[in-house]
């Protein structure tokens, strides 16, 4: 049986994270070794993963170009292992480059790291330069997660026969806890819910949801916007609330464990995001049967969106307002999402790595 090593940088709250999370699951179950290798020993996933009984290595890594001694013998020590195949969710240079050394195959997933929504610095230009050379390597195969992730590889760092798109998938077995979100429904009573769960950075443009919420609780009073999800963004978003006067009617609850059980209790959910790499809260949500909502610009959110609800990609802040209001007005749609969710599923995301893994 095959045996993987993942690579990745944290596990704090995140798409990466939980990805990897749900396909070290799904390797598990098909009997699997599974290790993992992460660079700092931070994040709120990392219980998670210690519940899944696999061996974790952290690398407690100061910066992407730490070139301790007895970091660079433990990764060259995993990297050895027989029969390992070398799965990397991130890029660093030092981790790639052993990984190089070592002479194995090497899938290579790239999530869409490319420094949306901020400044590049000089520091990014660096690490795209050599994360350009790594690609041109013969033992690497670069996954994308979505279309619009392969896309920019195309066009920035790599284009030719080992470039691949395998969409992320979401866990058939994560389950929702009924008696929380009566919970969390009884907390905000009598309100139409609107959410969205995510990492508070720039990129996830919380400020386009808000800026639309202000235009819509002027027609809905009952309208509720809760915003699940920590990050460096919140204090702005918070403050961009007050200065709306709208703070009574939107919650900021935090990060939070079981965030499918927010989503659960969410009457419509909108996820607002700018060149978004892939999008996993959109497939968790539809999971769910919900109506979600997202904008033309969203990157690989619209991948997912097309195939389930056209209408509900919005060019604009003002059709997104339309759309939702409309659901708001019209009886509940009963799409069948079957075929849908059958293929963003961890289980067909496993066999296609599988796949990629044996060559």
């Amino acid at each position: 049986m095959i045996k993987v090593i993942h690579y990745l940088g944290s596990l704090r709250f995140g798409g990466i994270e939980q990805l990897v999370y749900d396909l070290s699951q799904e390797q598990l179950t098909q009997g699997m070794e599974v290790v993992l290798l992460v660079a700092k020993k931070d994040g709120e996933f990392q219980s998670r993963f210690e519940a899944l009984d696999v061996k974790i290595h952290f690398l407690e890594l100061k910066s992407g170009f730490d070139f301790s001694a007895s970091k660079r013998r433990l990764i060259k020590q995993l990297f050895r292992q027989e029969n390992f195949v070398i799965h990397l969710h991130e890029f660093n240079p030092i981790v790639a480059k052993l990984a190089l050394k070592s002479g194995k195959r090497i899938i290579y997933t790239e999530h869409g790291n490319f420094a949306f929504g901020r400044r590049i610095t000089r520091k990014d230009k660096l690490l795209f330069f050599l994360r350009k050379r790594f690609f041109r390597n013969s033992q690497v195969l670069i996954c994308c997660n979505s279309n619009f992730t392969r896309n920019y590889v195309e066009t920035h760092f790599y284009r030719g026969p080992r470039l691949c798109t395998v969409h992320n998938g979401v866990s058939e077995h994560r389950l929702v806890d009924q008696n929380e979100v009566r919970k969390i429904r009884e907390t905000y009573k009598d309100k139409w819910i609107i959410g969205s769960s995510s990492r508070l950075v720039a990129f996830k443009r919380i400020d386009r949801l808000i800026h639309v919420f202000t235009q819509l609780i002027k027609e809905e009073k009952d309208a509720l916007l809760l915003i699940v999800g920590e990050g460096p963004e919140r204090k702005k978003l918070e403050s961009l609330v007050s200065s709306l006067n709208i703070a009574e009617s939107v919650i900021f609850t935090g990060y939070q464990g079981e965030v499918q059980n927010y989503q659960a209790a969410f009457d419509c959910c909108v996820f607002p995001s700018q060149n978004e790499p892939f999008g996993l809260v959109a497939l968790e949500c539809l999971r769910l049967q919900k109506e979600v909502l997202v904008f033309s610009d969203g990157g690989g959110l619209t991948e997912i969106i097309e195939q389930d609800e056209p209408k509900n990609i919005c060019k604009t802040e003002y059709e997104l307002l339309h759309q939702l209001l409309e659901i708001r007005h019209s009886d509940p749609k009963n799409r069948n999402k079957k075929e849908l969710l059958a293929y963003f599923s961890s289980s067909r995301m496993y066999r296609e790595y599988l796949e990629k893994y044996q060559g």
